[in-house]
């Protein structure tokens, strides 16, 4: 994404080494109290694990008190945590980074071949796991990976005509399902048929592999999100580590959550998004460039949902890395530019898991790459139409050359 004048190889250079170095700072980071500073996220779904096989209640009513890290995730995903309980704390906290990790690393590099670029690919895959949406999510566990997974696989599969696959492998979006609940609405809105299909039938299959766990695992996930959802209205859930276009509007002027302001500012927000999204989501648009498309549909479950935390920024990273991709495949280099600003002011924001304030740049730069992809969109639409018109022979030319 990072697109600097000096050239590739340069960009490249500086690009590892800025990876490198935070590597080093977060070693650091660890070895200063491991144990403490390692207590974060992943321990909530250790713990689902324990609980699944010692035959206790998984999904217990979450307080701040008794229970400080909720375990959230739809009961087909305990088989991700299970894999956690064969080890002890370390062992524990390395194969959730791996399992947060891998997929992320697997899922750019799927969203990248189907493009067909390789020059500055590479660069690309690296200053997205270098961002602190992916390192965050590694290091607190958070299965944020496997959302790039899924729109890696989509992509790829539907650039190989796989429809029906591409919608499988979007459901596994559904770990988070305020993520998911947008996908079948734009599969709708440009006939993608036998991709929706697939998505329910991914869906089907989501479901049937929570049976093992017993129908009433689904009962308690309702309830903690119940929970959740009052403790957010409250105000007891932190916006500030939120990266939408509404947590800005929050953060800057001190919204509650709950308030109609809140939700006065957020349906507008979602409405002009939505039509971005479903302008890059037409039959035509979606033939010409899946990788627009898909990476704009990564953006758009970012930007304008109401509630939606850094960690899951490594769909922002691989949003804007689809948009890259596609403008530097098709020499458009103006948008190219306005896409890599944007991509580096993101990629700035995506460390507010440091400098919470950072946060509120993120909703609205990924917001404001997703109007220019639509624009460019309508305008290369535009241009589309008048030179087929230009090219339409007149009733006498036709006359004429049959004459001839």
């Amino acid at each position: 994404m990072l697109n600097l004048p000096l050239g590739h190889k340069l960009s490249r250079h500086l690009t590892i080494i800025s990876a490198s170095v935070l590597v080093v700072l977060l070693i650091a980071w660890i070895r200063t109290d491991p144990t403490q500073n390692l207590q974060t996220d992943w321990t909530a779904f250790d713990n689902a694990g324990d609980r699944l096989l010692a035959g206790e209640t998984v999904y217990r009513p979450f307080s701040f008190e008794s229970e400080p890290l909720p375990y959230l995730y739809p009961p087909f995903a305990l088989w991700l945590a299970l894999p956690l309980t064969l080890f002890g704390f370390w062992g524990s906290f390395i194969t959730s980074a791996l399992m947060a990790l891998a997929p992320n690393i697997a899922g750019l590099r799927l969203f990248s071949r189907s493009e067909g670029i390789q020059r500055d690919r590479s660069t690309g895959i690296i200053v997205a796991v270098a961002s602190g949406a992916t390192i965050s999510s590694t290091l607190i566990g958070q299965y944020s990976g496997f959302y790039v997974l899924a729109f890696g696989a989509a992509v790829l599969a539907y650039r190989r005509e796989r429809h029906l696959l591409s919608g499988v492998a979007l459901a596994l979006l559904w770990l988070k399902p305020n993520i998911a609940i947008a996908v079948p609405v734009v599969l709708l809105w440009s006939r993608s048929w036998r991709s929706l299909t697939g998505f329910g039938l991914g869906t089907a299959g989501m479901a049937l592999l929570s049976l093992p766990f017993g129908i009433g695992q689904w009962g308690g996930f309702i309830s903690n999100i119940r929970n959740i959802a009052d403790l957010q209205e409250q105000g007891l859930v932190p916006v500030d580590k939120m990266i939408t276009v509404l947590s800005t509007f929050q953060n800057l002027f001190g919204l509650e959550s709950s308030t109609a302001v809140s939700a006065a500012i957020w349906l507008p927000i979602a409405l002009v998004l939505g039509i971005a999204i479903l302008t890059l989501w037409t039959p035509a648009r979606l033939a010409e460039s899946p990788v627009r498309a898909f990476g704009a549909l990564a953006l758009f479950v970012v930007a304008a949902n109401p509630r939606m935390y850094f960690y899951d920024g490594t769909l922002v990273a691989l949003g804007l890395f689809g948009l890259w991709l596609h403008f530097q495949a098709n020499g458009d280099d103006r948008s190219k530019r306005i896409v890599s600003m944007l991509g580096l002011v993101a990629w700035f924001g995506l460390w507010g898991n440091i400098s919470t304030p950072l946060n509120v740049i993120v909703g609205p730069t990924i917001a404001m790459a997703l109007i220019v992809a639509a624009i460019e969109s309508r305008r290369a639409a535009v241009a589309e139409n008048v030179v087929s018109a230009d090219f339409v022979p007149s009733e006498l030319e036709i006359t004429g050359d049959l004459a001839a």
